[in-house]
């Protein structure tokens, strides 16, 4: 299990293969590349509001294969926080 706290990079909000699921790449860690780390986040595990560039989020989980190939976060736990100022 991996956990991984930091600003957001990039969000994938629809999923090509249509399952639901959220795609979020974390700059913390080195689970992907040295200092970025993709979490994969299941329909039910989906925040009320997707996070958004420069947001803070904290993500933990088993790594696992991407469908690219890369190692990513499968999130079981998933929080957002806001940017300061909004």
């Amino acid at each position: 299990c991996r956990a991984v706290s930091g600003r957001v990079l990039y969000v994938e909000r629809v999923d090509p293969d249509g399952d639901g699921d959220l795609h979020v790449v974390v700059l913390d860690g080195s689970v992907t590349a040295p200092g970025m780390t993709a979490v994969d986040v299941r329909r039910g595990l989906r925040p009320d509001r997707d996070p958004r560039v420069g947001d803070r989020v904290s993500a933990a989980g088993p790594v696992q294969t991407g469908s690219y190939g890369q190692s990513q976060i499968h999130a079981l736990e998933f929080r957002v926080s806001a940017r300061r100022g909004r």
